[in-house]
């Protein structure tokens, strides 16, 4: 709980049992993320009261505010005689907000609730809702400023004013054609020091980035991060400007799916809500069948191990000691590689014409690192081992320089072969590249191992 919230607790849980009319001035300075804060730090039911006794203004700003989970509970928490006041809530939210909250309401609720909008809000709605839920167009608004490419300066500057209030941003323009073809951006800046007589067509830039309404939403946060964008205009087949996205929007995805590809590369099915709000049965169903898919295949480890036990190896009792050494430094090696290209492939677009260079370079990497390493196991051999210490020295040495180079390429190949094969790469958890290691390093030890110890 951060100071703000810690500070003004008391005096709003005391304000909802006895003086709601107080609210207002306790919360109408608060920013809306803190005002989230607040309402997450009550106690459930003044919680829910909460919305019911806000002013419209500030409850949408509340709900604007609030993760997914929350934002459905202090909604739903409205009785059915409230529901004017939940319309009119909803009515002062920003549109890709109101549409993700009416996307999260049993259908029910929801086509009560747009039956009591006026006829263009609801449509708008409608629209937003039937767009796919990992596409661009699922994180557009529609509160933009359109302005006429045929439009003088002054003429716009007199728009943009009329409709600042209701618009996402208004920093940025967009000049269209009478059908709403996308033709150019233009920037408040541009606005304010050019000629008011001046068209809009003549300062526009008609050099903009814009982005397909059914196109993923990665493919628009890579768009909006290489341009340095605060939003990005959002258009159909024939190029016609549906809505914007802004950046706080687009980084709420980034953040989504970082914490996504994480939880991938622990070996943890992504959860859909915050690991806090999570029940005990989503975090296990999220965990068990990696980890019961990671133990069967460690069991080919004891295999391995078996095999060369009863191999007849006159050295094999001596060669245990030095298993955990081994498997760990190419399973190290191959997540240290996994991690840097998954990441790579992500920020950088690493494609398939990357593949001999990435994979040339891993493994020339992996063979410095294994032999620095194993420079470390060689004198911890020499130091420690009276037996046959030099023939030890040189197989323990090789098996890690092997092990290591090994470990770069399988942590660089699968992640690399999984994107050919069209599958999220944060696949190749580093769980998984570890355990496939730990069975290749076993067999690589003890192969060499044979060729000094028989």
């Amino acid at each position: 709980m951060d100071t703000t919230t810690r500070l003004l607790l008391p005096e709003v849980t005391e304000a909802l049992h006895s003086h709601p009319q107080e609210l207002v001035a306790l919360t109408e300075e608060l920013h809306p993320a803190d005002l989230a804060d607040l309402a997450r730090a009550l106690e459930p039911e003044l919680g829910h009261r909460l919305l019911a006794v806000l002013p419209v203004g500030i409850g949408a700003r509340l709900l604007e505010a609030c993760d997914e989970d929350h934002r459905l509970a202090l909604f739903q928490s409205l009785a059915e005689s409230e529901m004017a006041h939940a319309v009119a809530v909803t009515d002062e939210m920003a549109a890709d907000d109101r549409a993700d909250l009416y996307a999260l309401l049993p259908s029910s609720l929801r086509a009560k609730l747009l039956a009591a909008l006026d006829v263009e809000e609801s449509r708008d709605i409608r629209q937003l809702l039937s767009y796919r839920e990992e596409s661009a167009g699922a994180l557009l608004t529609t509160d933009f400023v359109a302005l006429p490419a045929s439009t003088t300066v002054a003429e716009a500057i007199d728009m943009v004013r009329e409709s600042a209030a209701e618009m996402e941003t208004i920093y940025i323009a967009y000049a269209v054609d009478p059908n709403g073809t996308l033709l150019g951006a233009v920037s408040l800046r541009d606005l304010v020091t050019s000629p008011l007589d001046r068209t809009i067509d003549a300062i526009m830039n008609p050099n903009i980035v814009s982005v397909k309404v059914d196109d993923d939403q990665e493919n628009a946060a890579r768009l909006l991060a290489r341009y340095d964008l605060l939003a990005m205009p959002v258009v159909d087949e024939h190029h016609r400007i549906l809505g914007i996205i802004t950046v706080d929007d687009l980084m709420d995805v980034v953040e989504e799916e970082a914490t996504e590809d994480a939880q991938k590369m622990g070996a943890v099915e992504p959860l859909h809500t915050p690991y806090a709000t999570s029940s005990l049965g989503e975090i296990i169903q999220a965990r068990a069948p990696w980890l019961v898919a990671l133990f069967v295949a460690v069991l080919a480890t004891e295999n391995v191990l078996e095999h060369y036990a009863h191999s007849g190896m006159v050295s094999a009792a001596m060669l245990m000691w030095f298993v955990p050494l081994i498997i760990s430094s190419g399973g190290n090696s191959g997540s240290q590689s996994a991690t840097l290209i998954i990441r790579a492939m992500a920020v950088e677009r690493l494609g398939a014409r990357d593949t001999v260079m990435v994979l040339s370079r891993e493994a020339i990497i992996g063979l410095i690192l294994g032999v620095l390493v194993a420079l470390v196991g060689v004198v911890r051999v020499l130091l420690t081992e009276s037996t046959r210490s030099f023939e030890m020295a040189a197989a323990i040495g090789l098996s890690i320089a092997s092990v290591v180079a090994v470990g770069a390429l399988v942590g660089t190949g699968v992640p690399m072969l999984l994107r050919r094969l069209g599958i999220d790469p944060a696949v190749a958890s580093t769980p998984f590249i570890a355990s496939v290691l730990d069975i290749a390093g076993l067999i690589i030890y003890f192969e060499i191992a044979d060729l000094f110890l028989p």
